[in-house]
């Protein structure tokens, strides 16, 4: 009997072995559905999220994606509610959809997000942070992940606050 370290090291290799052909392919993540590495998607960009005076909210970002298999060229539309004010935290709650597409493949993926827009300070405008969490609505090959984000970056106020998300902004998806 080999010992339990040596019988872990053993299944890694070949849970590994066996993905190796998927990584080769180039395979979108919906062929790959049945894969446990399709679950992960990890995007970098920017993105904007206006907040008006009323408390909605919406934005857009610019993303670059990636599985361990594949990359692509991302899109991010979110829309929701201000649930929260405290000082200079903005708590909200978002319903977002990304679109990811790599030549004439892609998947859009529904999320619902819990974020937190941060100035960092009570002038009219200067730097913020952001992050967040939610979880993939619906199924597909992200169907049951969750996601986290968080970035860096600007605020303006006026009627609308707007936040400019434009340093280390990561998104992830994961099952």
């Amino acid at each position: 009997m080999l010992p339990f370290r040596t019988r872990r090291l053993i299944a890694a290799a070949a849970a590994v072995a066996g993905a190796i052909p998927l990584a080769t392919t180039g395979t979108a993540p919906a062929a790959a559905a049945g894969d446990a590495m399709a679950q992960t998607l990890n995007c970098s960009g920017s993105i904007r999220v206006d907040i008006t005076n009323t408390g909605a909210v919406d934005g857009k970002g610019t993303l670059r994606c990636a599985t361990p298999s594949t990359s692509y060229d991302g899109q991010l539309k979110l829309s929701g509610s201000v649930t929260n004010v405290s000082g200079l935290v903005y708590q909200t709650r978002t319903t977002d959809q990304l679109s990811i597409f790599s030549g004439s493949t892609g998947e859009i993926i529904d999320l619902s997000v819990n974020r937190t827009l941060r100035k960092l300070s009570d002038a009219p405008s200067g730097n913020a942070t952001e992050e967040g969490s939610g979880l993939v609505i619906g199924g597909g090959p992200f169907g049951g992940s969750t996601e986290t984000e968080s970035g860096a970056g600007t605020f303006g106020a006026g009627v609308v606050t707007t936040f400019l998300i434009t340093n280390e902004y990561i998104l992830d998806l994961h099952g």
